[in-house]
């Protein structure tokens, strides 16, 4: 079926069983110290034995001193990690899967609080870096190359150097942020000098046979004075003739504000082909793309058209660690498609490591077992049929209790349903097919347009119950605050506006959502967005927040920030300026309400009456998102 993606690859001196590549993320499933846990190495393994032919480490650090970038990542910097390394190529070799360490060093990017010596860059930057030294370069230099013979030595297949992202190389390389007048900076030879010696470095201590690929962003899209795909170009097969192995196409970094780097959701799968189409036409070395590649069909395209060797992907394996195995295997349409939420960065914070919203087990390989199937025919009911019920139901189901799902409405989903109404959200329904594919094609009962009552409930004698009734929208207590809407109602297109002035209050993803939805072009509507914090979107990733407000900027949508809601008219919104007090008026036709929402309490303490095993997941626990509901689900149905 993949007879392209299925085909062996030769890269450099050694050959990939496959065209399929797990490219470099942060997972940060180290110990404090730098050195691998058994959970890192569980986290690579799963994604080996399913069959993917190359996998990249996490970025992997060639020294210590003003380069650290997390709290737990990976260091190549001293002997001492060496045996790390053979413990982790000996787990995926048994898979017969190869694998590449990637090297890179951080530069200003690197956590100013973990590195209290400073942090360095090519040149001076806001105050927030020092230029480096040349003893600090050549410093460096050497340190990719003793990095890389420290893999050599671990039995590592090949090294990956990052020269992409704006992390240090990728700062030398762009004019946005070298302004060097040595040899080090200036004319593209000159900015591109860095890399070209630690290649050469590289090659002097591992040999010729030692594969090195390097990734590189081929555009920057940070407008002047970066570089763009001429340049990039240019600098790819300036790496070809200085004897690297293979290049992975890449794209932006930190210092771009839509992200091109790692998308959000409204970018498209393959939106980035005509950078792989560009320099695989320039360079006759192998190369590895990445651009959204979720389906396998697509990827086969990729490779079948020439446009890249190897299909590389990351976000892909976070979702569903089995993606290539399930393709080859005729199971494509059971593949866990991500859903380019940015779930797995907006939550290090708060989980400490990487995680998946639509794969609890990503980040938790060794923590989290398969689930036994000892439900043994009891009964579970599970009130709600949206992300959080649906896959509470399908889980207890695997685990053998005798399932039984009650949705109000005629159709399950829930918010999924509200939550891919914007057309930039369409990856949202990947998550709601595959979620009712599941129901489906497990044994569970789904009885529709129904909300038992507590008797009903009672005469099931249920071993546990599953509280997934959701939340309702929270509503203040102000003046007239029966003249608003509330924001389902424009996401189910209950109520429309067509050439009117509308105040959306709250800026949270469902509030500029709808903001994005009311100021499409047709409608005519003037659009103003209230937000009683100091920042656009507080609690929103900045991926997600950045698109999104460029998209609003587009569509002439206002935003008052510190604002707070006062008093709603028919004709009219009172608001106020939360730090100083002051009052304002403003003629509008509508007002929207989208400030979050409250666990619908369907049940209030009923359910603990008729059954001593209540657990209360999703927005029936706390008003959240998907990866809680998720989450929730997974972490109920494992303490059952």
């Amino acid at each position: 079926m993949y007879k392209y993606m299925t085909s062996p690859h030769d890269l450099g001196a050694i050959t990939i069983k496959n065209r399929i590549v797990m490219t470099a993320a942060s997972c940060s499933l180290s110990a404090e110290d730098g050195s691998m846990t058994e959970n890192m190495l569980s986290f690579y393994e799963v994604r080996a034995k399913a069959g993917v032919g190359l996998i990249i480490t996490e970025m992997v650090s060639v020294l210590e001193e003003h380069a650290r970038l997390f709290p737990k990542q990976l260091f190549a910097s001293e002997d001492r990690h060496i045996g790390d390394f053979e413990v982790l190529a000996e787990r995926l070799h048994a898979h017969d899967a190869k694998v590449f360490a990637q090297l890179f060093h951080p530069g200003p990017n690197a956590s100013k609080a973990l590195n209290p010596e400073g942090v360095l860059a090519p040149s001076d930057w806001k105050g927030k870096a020092r230029e480096m030294t040349r003893e600090e370069i050549y410093a460096v230099i050497k340190a990719f190359g003793a990095a890389a013979y420290r893999m050599k030595q671990a039995g590592i297949d090949g090294i990956e150097i990052h020269a992409g992202h704006h992390y240090l190389i990728h700062r030398f390389l762009s004019p946005a942020f070298n302004f060097r007048n040595d040899e080090y900076g200036g004319n593209l030879e000159n900015r591109t000098r860095l890399l070209h010696e630690i290649i050469e470095e590289v090659r002097k201590t591992c040999g010729q046979s030692f594969p090195i690929m390097v990734r590189i962003s081929v555009e920057e899209y940070i407008e002047e004075p970066g570089y763009h795909v001429d340049v990039g170009i240019k600098i790819c097969q300036m790496l070809e003739a200085w004897g690297v192995d293979a290049i992975n196409v890449t794209a932006s970094g930190t210092a771009s504000k839509l992200s091109q780097s790692m998308e959000p959701m409204p970018y498209m799968q393959g939106w980035r082909r005509h950078l792989l189409k560009a320099v695989k036409r320039a360079v006759s070395i192998p190369i590895c793309g990445v651009t959204i590649v979720r389906d396998p069909d697509y990827a086969e395209k990729l490779l079948c058209e020439g446009d890249t060797d190897f299909v590389g992907s990351v976000r892909a394996f976070l979702a569903d660690p089995l993606w290539y195995e399930k393709a080859v295997t005729g199971r494509k349409e059971e593949i866990n498609r991500c859903i380019s939420c940015m779930s797995c960065l907006e939550n290090y914070n708060t989980v400490g490591h990487i995680s998946c919203a639509i794969c609890p087990e990503t980040g938790f390989e060794y923590i989290k077992k398969p689930f036994m199937p000892n439900g043994n025919g009891r009964t579970v009911l599970v009130l709600g049929g949206g992300p959080a019920g649906l896959y509470a139901a399908y889980l207890a189901s695997k685990r053998g209790f005798l399932v039984k799902l009650y949705e109000k409405k005629s159709v399950l989903g829930g918010q999924l349903q509200l939550a891919g109404a914007s057309k930039r959200k369409g990856k949202i329904h990947w998550l709601l097919e595959r979620l009712q594919k599941q129901i489906k094609s497990a044994e569970v009962e789904v009885i529709y347009d129904t909300a038992p009552t507590i008797h009903e409930v009672q005469k099931q004698k249920p071993y546990a119950i599953i509280d997934a009734t959701g939340a309702k929208p929270r509503i203040p207590n102000i003046e007239g605050i029966e003249n608003a809407y509330v924001a389902e109602e424009v996401l189910r297109g209950d109520v429309q506006f067509e050439e009117k002035s509308i105040v959306v209050v709250g800026s949270g993803m469902t509030g500029l959502e709808v903001a994005e939805l009311l100021s499409e072009r047709g409608k005519g509507n003037a659009v103003l967005i209230l937000e009683r914090e100091g920042r656009v979107a507080p609690k929103m990733g900045g991926s997600n927040r950045n698109i999104m407000l460029a998209t609003l900027e587009v569509n002439q949508v206002m935003i008052l920030l510190s604002r707070t809601l006062c008093k709603i008219e028919s004709e009219c919104v009172y608001f106020c300026d939360a730090k100083t007090g002051e009052e304002y008026i403003y003629p509008c036709d509508a007002v929207i309400l989208a400030m979050g929402v409250i666990p619908s309490e369907a049940y209030g303490s009923e359910l603990e009456s008729v059954c001593n095993t209540v657990k209360r997941i999703g927005d029936a626990d706390v008003g959240s998102n998907i990866w809680k509901a998720m989450h929730d689900a997974d972490d109920a149905l494992r303490n059952l």
